[in-house]
C-alpha cells in the first residue's frame, strides 16, 4: 500500500484575505497511477461547477468548480463528501472538516482579527463556515436524494480504484502573519514553499503509523517559475525532524513543467513532484478544493465585517490586485478612524 500526499494553496496572488495551504493524504491499495490525472475518476467525479441536480461529485481544480458570485454550494458538497469518506484518526469528534480541527495551529490567531471573528448564532454557538449546507440538508430539499446517490456512486468508485482518504490539514496565514513571514524569508515564493513543505512533513508524520507503507509519493502544485527545490526540501525536513538525520535528496529531473526528487523517509522510498497545473492530479486537487473552501469561507467573514462597518452599499471583494485597491479606497476612512495599521489587513507582496 502506498501513502500519497497532495499539496496545494488558495490565495497566493491576492492583496487581501488569507493564504491557505492544504495537504491531503491518501492510502492507495492498487496500481492506480496518480499521473493519469482525474480520468480514472470519471464520470462519478467531474471537475466542473455543481448544482444539487448534478449526478456527480465535484472533484478537481477548485477554479473550475468555484465561481465567484455563485456561492460555495459545489465546494460545500465536496467537503460533505470528504467528511463521509474520511478514515483518519484525529483526536477530536466529528465533524472533522471544519476550520477548527483542520487548522488548529492558526485559527485562534486568524480569528483574533475582527474581520475573521466568528459570528454567534441565537444559541450563542459559533456558526460553522459551511453551516448553510447543513441547514439545506436538514430542509429535505427534493434534490437531496439525487445528491446522496451521487455520493454513493462516488464512494463505490473510490473502492474500485483502491483509494482511501486518511488525512487532511490546513495552514492559514492571515495578512499580518503573511507579512511577518515575507519579512523573515524575503519573498512570498519562499513563504509558500516553506509553509507547504513543513505542513507536508507534518501530515506525513501523522500518517506513518497508519499502515506499513511500501512507498511514499508527494505531489505539489508548482507556483511561479521556480524549478529547484532540493535545498528547500532538505531545509524544511531538517526543521521538521530535529531528532532525525536529513536524508539525501536526489534530483530526478528539473524542467519547465516538473521538478522531481527522491529520498528515503524512515527507510521508505519517497518521491516528491512539483508540477505545473498539479491540481489536475487528484491528491493536489482535493487539497486545492479544501484550501479554496477555507479561504472563501474566511472571505465571507471579511466582506461581512466591512459591510457592517461601512454600510450595505460596500461592494465585496475577492482580494485580487485591482479590486483590492478599489476596496482599500472604499474602506480607507474607517481604517483611519479605527487606527488599524496597514500591515494588519493588507498583504505587502
Amino acid at each position: 500500500m502506498r501513502l500519497v500526499l497532495g499539496v496545494d494553496e488558495a490565495g497566493y496572488g491576492p492583496n487581501l484575505g488569507p493564504l491557505v495551504v492544504a495537504v491531503s493524504a491518501w492510502a492507495i491499495e492498487s496500481h492506480l497511477e496518480v499521473l493519469d490525472g482525474l480520468e480514472p475518476f470519471a464520470p462519478e467525479f467531474q471537475a466542473t461547477s455543481w448544482t444539487p441536480r448534478s449526478a456527480f461529485v465535484p472533484f478537481g481544480d477548485s477554479k473550475k468548480i468555484y465561481q465567484s458570485g455563485k456561492g460555495l454550494a459545489g465546494l460545500n458538497f465536496a467537503i460533505r463528501f470528504f467528511e463521509s469518506i474520511f478514515e483518519g484518526k484525529p483526536p477530536q469528534k466529528r465533524p472533522w472538516f471544519e476550520l477548527d480541527p483542520l487548522a488548529q495551529e492558526d485559527l485562534a490567531r486568524v480569528e483574533s482579527h475582527p474581520w475573521y471573528h466568528r459570528k454567534k448564532t441565537a444559541s450563542g454557538l459559533a456558526r460553522a463556515p459551511h453551516a448553510a449546507r447543513h441547514s439545506a440538508r436538514e430542509a429535505k430539499d427534493p434534490c437531496d436524494e439525487n445528491s446522496e446517490a451521487s455520493c454513493l456512486f462516488a464512494r463505490e468508485k473510490l473502492l474500485k480504484l483502491g483509494v482511501r482518504l486518511i488525512g487532511f490539514r490546513l495552514r492559514i496565514l492571515d495578512e499580518a502573519h503573511f507579512n511577518e513571514c515575507v519579512d523573515r524569508l524575503g519573498n512570498k515564493s519562499d513563504v509558500l514553499g516553506d509553509i507547504s513543505l513543513q505542513l507536508a512533513w507534518k501530515v506525513l508524520g501523522e500518517c506513518m503509523d497508519f499502515h506499513s507503507w511500501k512507498g511514499i509519493e508527494i505531489y505539489c502544485d508548482r507556483q511561479g517559475g521556480r524549478k529547484k527545490y532540493a535545498g528547500l526540501l532538505s531545509q524544511t525536513y531538517e526543521r521538521s525532524h530535529r531528532e532525525s538525520p536529513v536524508p539525501f535528496c536526489s534530483v530526478v529531473s528539473e524542467s519547465q513543467k516538473t521538478s522531481v526528487y527522491s529520498m528515503r523517509h524512515a527507510g521508505i522510498a519517497t518521491s516528491i513532484r512539483f508540477q505545473v497545473h498539479g491540481d489536475s492530479l487528484f491528491p493536489p486537487a482535493a487539497a486545492s478544493m479544501v484550501a479554496k473552501w477555507a479561504r472563501e469561507s474566511l472571505m465571507e467573514r471579511f466582506n461581512g465585517y466591512w459591510r457592517e462597518v461601512v454600510g450595505p452599499g460596500l461592494k465585496p471583494t475577492a482580494g485580487y490586485a485591482v479590486d483590492a485597491a478599489r476596496f482599500a479606497r472604499d474602506i480607507e476612512p474607517w481604517i483611519t478612524k479605527l487606527a488599524i495599521e496597514k500591515n494588519q489587513w493588507w498583504r505587502q507582496k
